[in-house]
């Protein structure tokens, strides 16, 4: 089950894993290293870190960020299909293993893949990693943002180097979430305005949230301020400077879970 403390915090360790290459995650530091296909590098810089710092931490985790999610409510969970679930969304290969976070208060479970030989690397350590899925922190954060007080309807918008996440939220209840691939500022507007008019959002009924305010999206925070009027964004402390070359998706840097 995840953790409520998820923050990244002192004497936490957190590696990112994205399709290209993955992070390390400290509470000062945040580095990325590209990678072939093969894990080869990947197990030699995780096993270099840990034999010169596992003894400075106390919490250890891997987010994968390399494929998209499904989530299931739990009342519909069952774990011999988890097959099925994913192949709702995309076709697993077979070098990929499924797994899946329970989100125990928000009564849902969210499945999702990685590739096979990252976590026979992961199993061959000698430390206990905690692994989830980015989207499984983003829904927790998500259902913390949101509020009444203004709209009953709420879009959450979470920005990749290539891609965007975006939630619905209605009266505290997240009813839509998908993750689009996004290139440019048309592809991000078109995948926006798909979700708006797929839900009949008039433009004074919701409020959207960017989260984060990071500079390398300042852009599309402004193409999106010519359509519509109710913007806001959340920051916990995230230095909006942080480059795609250390980290793809920026608002998650300072996060481990």
């Amino acid at each position: 089950m995840l953790s409520e403390n998820n923050i990244l915090q002192n004497k936490s360790f957190s590696i990112h894993f994205f399709k290209n290459g993955f992070s390390f995650c400290t509470d000062d530091n945040t580095n990325y290293f590209s990678h072939p296909n093969d894990t080869t590098e990947f197990e030699n810089s995780i096993k270099n870190f840990l034999n010169n710092n596992q003894k400075n931490f106390e919490y250890f985790s891997i987010i994968f960020f390399q494929q998209p999610s499904t989530l299931i409510p739990t009342i519909f969970f069952d774990e011999t299909r988890l097959d099925d679930y994913l192949s709702f969304y995309f076709k697993k290969s077979e070098t990929e293993i499924i797994m899946y976070d329970e989100l125990k208060k928000e009564d849902s479970t969210n499945v999702y893949s990685i590739p096979k030989k990252v976590y026979n690397v992961i199993e061959k350590l000698d430390v206990n990693f905690n692994v989830f899925h980015y989207t499984s922190i983003l829904i927790k954060k998500v259902l913390t943002l949101c509020s009444t007080e203004k709209f009953s309807k709420q879009l959450f918008i979470h920005l990749h180097f290539d891609a965007m996440d975006i939630f619905l939220v209605e009266n505290n209840k997240l009813i839509f979430y998908n993750r689009f691939v996004v290139k440019n500022q048309n592809d991000f507007m078109y995948y926006l305005f798909f979700v708006v008019e797929q839900f009949d959002l008039g433009p004074n009924d919701f409020e959207i949230q960017f989260l984060g305010r990071i500079d390398a999206f300042e852009s599309y925070y402004e193409i999106v301020k010519n359509y519509h009027y109710y913007i806001t964004f959340s920051t916990h402390g995230l230095s909006s400077k942080i480059e795609f070359s250390k980290h793809h998706a920026p608002y998650l840097s300072s996060y481990f879970y």
